[in-house]
């Protein structure tokens, strides 16, 4: 039996496998670092979030869109501080909506302005507790 142990561990192989251990320890591994963005509830980074609501702000600075909500009886901070209340999703929708408005574009840009200011006015009086009635 130590015959047969003898030929399986070999004092050669046993000090081989030591020394390589013992280099492979010694030596460092390389580390690496980066900066990771945060990312909120719906996988959005914080980043993304900071530019969607900077996107809405500048819709909300646009003419058509303060008068729409003097209209409805809103000033545009008022407008602001609904809009920052709202969920990532929620801001994510308006500023791709808004990303395709165009100044100065065809009949389907001012459909999709419009439709922006709809649903803005909409998603405002809502946050509002606000009915919405068509007659």
């Amino acid at each position: 039996m130590q015959s047969a142990l003898k030929n399986i561990v070999d004092k050669r192989l046993a000090w081989v496998i030591i020394l390589t251990f013992t280099f492979l320890i010694s030596v460092p591994p390389q580390a690496r670092a980066v900066l990771v963005e945060s990312y909120t509830s719906d996988g959005q980074t914080i980043s993304q979030r900071a530019e969607d609501l900077g996107a809405v702000r500048n819709m909300l600075e646009q003419e058509v869109v303060v008068q729409r909500l003097a209209d409805y009886g809103y000033s545009k901070e008022e407008a602001l501080a609904k809009v920052e209340l709202a969920s990532d999703e929620q801001i994510h929708q308006l500023a791709s909506l808004s990303d395709n408005l165009a100044a100065g574009a065809d009949g389907l840009g001012v459909i999709v302005t419009l439709l922006v200011i709809v649903l803005l006015i909409v998603f405002i009086l809502k946050l509002n507790d606000n009915e919405i009635v068509i007659r």
